[in-house]
């Protein structure tokens, strides 16, 4: 049995409500050492919004959830009971693979809407210099995720959008593992359960996303801005919760994996090079009219649709080879989807690039 076969639904406990870290303290009552793994812009969004108790140490990071920086912060944090991650997708993965380390507990509270890591029992590994190793599968499930849609509103939007472009990739990829490996519709209801949440997850996105960035930008809390904000945090983790690995990454995650080894790519977020893996594996399956009637919502949210948006605009047949270098290797994501040689990858980066010429 392997862990991305066991069905895991969500946190253990979660709370979505207007002013709820307000209450943080009602949160920590049932523990008594508290160990707080942020890092600083999260940690100065989440001071200016609100406080914690006088007895809960707070441990800064500021690199990527490496194990390196995992055991360290474990090291400065051997009396805690629970560990509190406060920030974005890599310092919650490093607080949840902290609390793993430690055999504890682990409260996420997300300070940006870019992930659904604060939801999920995993963690993306990168080494120190931000490139992509492994994934983890945590013992636990959080024991309380906590999402304050109030101080979500003082959050970037770029890391709204990036968030948006990851979630996005939910049904593209759970799809694609389940049409290619499912030869008939004798599959769990679990498996479809998952897909019927990443079907659900998209038609959120695509309908709601504009009105929910007007949102942010406006500092105004609506109807869309929480159903998006619930869909990329919360949503968006029950898709391989439930699915298990016919719901989890595939060739769009490949994708941002290869490219997190050219160094060029290193200051576009997550969710962006994900967004732009989506259509990689589009063209992948030649599926090109999917990817014409993504370019205008891409478009609008400035997501990357070619390499120069991905700030690649020299020796761009050496950055094709790199990224598909890592993205066909066997034990990639990409393979869940189907058999891809480096060549077919960089076949569809180029044509890729053809396609949009005209848009």
């Amino acid at each position: 049995m392997k862990p991305e076969d066991i069905v895991r639904s969500g946190p253990n406990q979660y709370v979505c409500k207007e002013g709820v870290l307000k209450d943080i303290s009602f949160f920590l009552k049932n523990f008594q050492s508290p160990v707080v793994v942020t890092g600083h812009k999260s940690f100065e969004a989440f001071t200016h919004y609100t406080s914690l108790p006088s007895h809960v140490k707070v441990l800064q990071h500021s690199g990527y959830s490496s194990d390196s920086a995992i055991n360290s912060l474990a090291d400065r944090a051997r009396q805690a009971d629970v560990i509190i991650g406060i920030g974005g997708g890599i310092i919650l993965d490093t607080a949840k693979s902290v609390a793993d380390l430690l055999n504890i507990e682990v409260i996420t509270i997300p300070s940006v809407i870019g992930t659904c890591a604060a939801t999920t029992p995993l963690s993306v590994i990168y080494d120190d210099t931000g490139s992509f190793i492994r994934v983890d599968y945590h013992k636990r499930s959080s024991y309380y995720t906590l999402i304050d849609p109030v101080m979500l509103l003082n959050s970037p939007v770029e890391y709204f959008k990036g968030g948006i472009g990851d979630t996005l990739a939910k049904w593209y990829e759970a799809e694609a593992i389940i049409r290619n490996t499912m030869k008939d519709d004798n599959f769990s209801i679990m498996i479809h359960s998952g897909l019927q949440h990443a079907a659900f997850i998209k038609e959120i996105l695509l309908k709601e996303s504009l009105t929910a960035i007007k949102s942010l930008e406006t500092n105004t809390v609506s109807h869309a801005f929480t159903k998006v904000v619930e869909s990329v945090i919360t949503l968006a983790g029950t898709v391989g919760g439930y699915a298990g690995r016919y719901g989890r990454m595939a060739g769009a995650h490949a994708i941002h994996n290869g490219l997190s080894f050219v160094n060029e790519t290193h200051s576009i977020l997550h969710g962006q090079k994900v967004a732009y893996g989506i259509l990689v594996q589009l063209v992948l399956e030649n599926r090109h009219a999917e990817v014409e009637e993504l370019i205008p919502f891409y478009k609008a949210l400035s997501f990357p649709i070619n390499f120069k948006d991905l700030n690649v605009t020299e020796n761009l047949s050496q950055a094709m080879a790199l990224v598909a270098a890592h993205a066909a290797k066997p034990e990639e994501s990409l393979q869940l989807m189907g058999t891809y040689t480096e060549a077919d990858v960089i076949t569809a980066m180029e044509q890729l690039e053809s396609i949009l010429v005209g848009n």
